[in-house]
């Protein structure tokens, strides 16, 4: 998008290419930044910025709850409404301060009481008064209440007995009235006939019950100062209560009226938002990320710098996509769900099997950091996501295998228990362990389950979307029946072995110097697909009864275009079969900017050595050179390969030779200076190359034993000499019924020094004079000289053994040790 941007901009208004690219890529750099501070602000303080999300932030007490309200994290906090209710229980508990019983009191009510009796004996005794008249003025007593009955038979007691109910009432009312509360007087007038002397009929006793209970008053009445700094101690003494709530515990039931402690609750929790609170989340989100892209940025440009590279915007892009995609699952899933079942350990998982271990301990911090802001600030929900995340990442060694993702799961989900018993140990009580029960089985599941599960499903969206190389990706391209290979094994077979052992020689060096093995087998396997279009044209693909097509050609440049179209090719048919584009990058760099020698020198000598009339650049590969450690690797290794199964060497020092001609070769002509390899990773590779060459171009002895019998190898004393000699014991034979004389003895020569070695020297343009090394049809080294061959054996089918010769090796050399040789029945055929 930047080079077309930039290459417009160029042709338009004529901008300075490298100026304008440079400005392109810091805008877009800048803009992207922008945009996942805004983005992760907003989904952080989703429930500030939009109050509608949230049904719960709006809520005013009295209002009803419109569904199971329950806490978003731990928390312990002081209820002043509970504390206050508890303090004024206290005051109420607290019974009233009386003063001491007030004997004036007593005294005065039993003076009023003898000033009544008084009057009534005198209205008793008025003698022109008539009886309504005397009723009439004993209702007019102000301090009694008496009805009409009680006047009347107070009119008709004889005197005598007037005088004792005088006498009753002025002895029970003191008695009585000893010490009287204010709350006590219905009592005692309900006790009052009672205290009466039992010599009172029942009229008397009405009468004395009449008069002396509308005479009781309270002598003992409230200290109000008292009473109120009692009450005020009780309610001092009241400890403030504590109020606390675990995440996932209900605060209030759907359906019912939110009550004062239920709304203080919500707001301790911070799920409701005022207007102030709202601008508070929302800076302080965007804070939260302006932290988390400074210390991100420092942590990508110290571990993994490649990664702020701009080749690797596109990358960056798509990492940044799935942790906000990550992130708004999670807040969303905190606002009106149970955060511990949401597989918040899955991004984890995820970067590593698509990135590195840096990139996804990195994201694993943030999104702590981030979820836990979220989340009011839980420390709990912070140091969960944190730790089962850094557990997933540092535990998953395989991502090209399911059952690696589930192992980690597995251990993701014991450090979620961990974590989970650790705190609610801090905060839970017996009333809480079933919603701690509760969360310990949700988080294991989330852990071992959701999250692997999690991490697979979105890995093959992610790598459908991108065709990213992820290990899963690679594992199944690895596959023997894929269409592809299975292409290349029917119309190029030589190719497809020449393939398979390259993958396995690349594989080895890449695990020994750290790089990506799996990356590199994979990409051997695919590396020489475009050989597939012209498949004869290669000499591992060649047969003796057809010939080499070069040949007939007899056109070294059209030649040189059919063996370095296979580059070009081979990334058209990757393209077609949408492999990868790091998989592209190794079929296009494998070669180098390295030239076809064979044709070009076959040009030059047609063209009588004139360099003039040759264009070196129609003989070389178009590149570009390695770019990684690992298309580095795969040049070393197809060269390697190719180099010594033509050369046929026939001892460790004559590949090591090879190995390292071509090594020196590569480095000289400067096709490995992009592709950051060390001089120790150099060193590394050549000793794991020469080791697996030579266990698989090991010399090959003829089964001659198959036919004569054993062999027998016994060591020539005394002697130096470095001879094979083959000889037969002079014993008849029949082949086919006839009798055939012994087999001549033959001496072969063990392997001698090779023009090989000429492999060390480097041919340059500026030295004519120097022997120019021999190459096989992909430009690689070999040596034109034969191997030394022992005369092929009549074969089983020819002859008919009736009686075995027993032939013996003989190993003339300095030791007295007789080796028995170990034949092989397989033949080699020389591609070079």
């Amino acid at each position: 998008m930047i080079d077309r941007l930039t290459e417009f901009l160029e042709a338009r208004y004529n901008f300075s290419p490298e100026r304008t690219r440079l400005t392109l890529q810091r805008t877009a750099i800048s803009l992207a930044v922008l945009g996942f501070w805004l983005s992760t602000a907003f989904i952080i303080a989703a429930d500030s910025f939009l109050p509608g999300l949230n049904s719960v932030a709006s809520l005013e007490e009295g209002a009803v709850a419109p569904r199971d309200i329950v806490a978003s994290t731990n928390v312990t906090f002081t209820s002043d409404i509970l504390t206050e209710i508890e303090r004024q229980r206290a005051r109420d508990s607290v019974e009233p301060i009386l003063s001491p019983p007030d004997p004036e009191r007593v005294q005065q009510q039993t003076e009023l009481a003898s000033s009544i009796l008084t009057f009534m004996r005198n209205v008793r005794r008025a003698t022109y008064d008539t009886t309504e008249q005397k009723i009439t003025d004993i209702a007019a007593i102000q301090a009694l209440d008496l009805d009409e009955s009680i006047s009347e038979s107070i009119l008709r007691f004889d005197d005598e007995t007037w005088t004792d109910i005088e006498n009753e009432v002025l002895a029970v009312l003191p008695r009585v009235m000893r010490s009287v509360r204010e709350d006590e007087i219905d009592a005692i007038r309900e006790q009052l006939p009672t205290q009466v002397a039992v010599r009172f009929n029942a009229n008397e006793r009405r009468v004395i019950v009449a008069i002396v209970e509308d005479l009781i008053t309270a002598n003992r009445v409230v200290n109000l100062e008292a009473t109120e700094e009692a009450r005020d101690a009780a309610a001092a003494a009241v400890s403030p209560v504590p109020r606390s709530f675990v995440t996932g515990e209900r605060i209030v039931e759907a359906g019912s009226t939110i009550s004062e402690a239920d709304y203080e609750a919500l707001s301790k929790l911070g799920l409701l938002r005022t207007q102030d609170r709202r601008m508070m989340d929302i800076l302080r989100a965007m804070l939260a990320t302006i932290i988390v892209i400074v210390l991100a940025t420092l942590y990508f440009s110290r571990f993994t710098p490649e990664l702020l590279q701009d080749t690797q915007l596109l990358r960056l892009a798509m990492y940044v996509v799935i942790f906000l995609l990550m992130l708004l699952a999670t807040r969303l899933l905190g606002i009106g769900g149970d955060i511990y079942l949401f597989p918040v350990a899955a991004l984890a998982l995820i970067y590593v099997a698509i990135a590195d271990t840096h990139i996804a301990i990195a994201a694993s911090l943030a999104m702590s950091l981030l979820v836990g802001l979220a989340m009011n600030n839980s420390l709990e929900i912070t140091v969960l996501v944190a730790a089962g995340s850094l557990a997933g990442a540092l535990s998953l060694r395989n991502p090209g295998r399911l059952n690696s993702f589930f192992m980690s799961g597995a251990l993701v989900g014991l450090v979620n228990v961990g974590i989970i018993t650790m705190f609610s140990l801090a905060t839970a009580t017996a009333t809480d362990m079933s919603v701690v029960l509760i969360r310990l089985v949700l988080s294991f599941i989330s852990g071992a389950l959701l999250a692997p599960a999690t991490a697979i499903a979105v890995m093959y969206v992610v790598t459908t979307l991108f065709n990213l190389p992820t290990a899963l990706r690679l594992l199944d391209l690895s596959q023997p029946n894929k269409p592809l290979l299975q292409r290349l094994l029917r119309e190029a077979p030589g190719t497809y072995q020449h393939s398979l052992q390259v993958a396995n020689l690349a594989e080895q060096a890449a695990s020994a110097i750290g790089a990506d093995s799996q990356l590199t087998h994979v990409a051997a396997l695919y590396h020489d697909i475009g050989k597939m279009s012209n498949p004869l044209y290669f000499t591992e693909n060649q047969q003796e009864h057809i010939g080499n097509p070069h040949d007939t050609l007899n056109d070294p440049a059209r030649s040189a275009d059919i063996i370095i179209n296979h580059v070009i090719e081979g990334d058209e048919i990757a393209r077609q079969a949408r492999l990868p584009q790091r998989i592209r990058d190794f079929i296009r760099e494998h070669h180098g900017t390295t030239t076809v020698y064979v044709f070009y020198q076959r040009a030059l000598r047609q063209l009588g050595g004139d360099e003039s009339q040759l264009d070196k650049g129609d003989f070389t590969y178009p590149g570009p050179v390695p770019q990684t450690r690992e298309t580095g690797i795969l040049m070393l290794a197809d060269s390697c390969e190719a180099a010594v199964r033509s050369a046929k060497p026939e001892s460790k020092g004559q590949i090591s030779q090879i190995v390292r001609g071509i090594f020196n070769s590569k480095r000289e002509e400067g096709q490995l200076d992009e592709s950051g390899l060390t001089l120790n990773d150099l060193h590394v590779i050549e000793d794991i190359f020469v080791d697996i060459l030579q266990s698989m171009f090991h010399p090959r002895i003829n089964y001659r034993e198959a036919i004569n019998g054993p062999i027998e190898t016994p060591a020539n004393q005394g002697k130096a000499k470095e001879t094979i000699l083959v000889s037969q014991v002079n014993l008849p034979s029949t082949v086919n019924g006839e009798k055939t004389p012994p087999p001549e003895t033959t001496s072969i020569s063990a392997p001698q020094k090779r023009k090989s070695d000429t492999l060390n020297a480097v041919q340059t343009e500026d030295r004519a004079e120097t022997k120019p090394i021999n190459r096989d049809d992909d430009g690689e080294p070999f040596d034109e000289t034969p191997m030394t061959e022992v005369p092929r054996l009549p074969s089983l089918a020819d002859r008919k053994v009736t009686t075995q010769t027993t032939p013996r090796v003989v190993i003339e050399n300095d030791t007295d040790t007789q080796v028995p040789q170990q034949a092989d029945d397989s033949s080699e055929t020389d591609d070079a």
